[in-house]
């Protein structure tokens, strides 16, 4: 499981919810009084998701994280394994290592 943070302008951090995989489908579930607290401070929700039901399921990631994660147009899938030294393509495990930091905003994601 990954959880999803977002740091206000004085860094203090608002934990919004948590994506894991079972099977072949994503989840993702909001920390309703975590995202709150950071709308109150700034944040502007979570992308494309709907805020307003605490669990949801795809069975492709959610555009936010996909968005969070080096795009296979840009690399081949080879070269992010090797890169990364991960055995295999997998978006879960890309988000995990890289933290799904983008220099755009303040959100993160940190392995439980």
């Amino acid at each position: 499981m990954l959880k999803l943070f977002w740091t206000d302008s004085k860094n203090n951090i608002y934990h919004l919810g948590n994506l894991y995989k079972i099977k072949n489908k994503y989840h993702f579930d909001i920390i309703q009084d975590g995202l709150r607290n950071a709308i109150r401070h700034g944040c502007f929700g979570i992308g494309s998701i709907d805020i307003t039901k605490d669990k949801q399921e795809s069975d492709k990631l959610f555009s936010f994280f996909m968005n969070r994660i080096p795009k296979e147009n840009e690399l081949k899938q080879e070269e992010l394994v090797e890169m990364y030294g991960i055995e295999r393509y997998d978006e879960m495990e890309l988000l995990r290592i890289t933290g799904g930091r983008t220099f755009k905003d303040r959100y993160y994601l940190e392995e439980e």
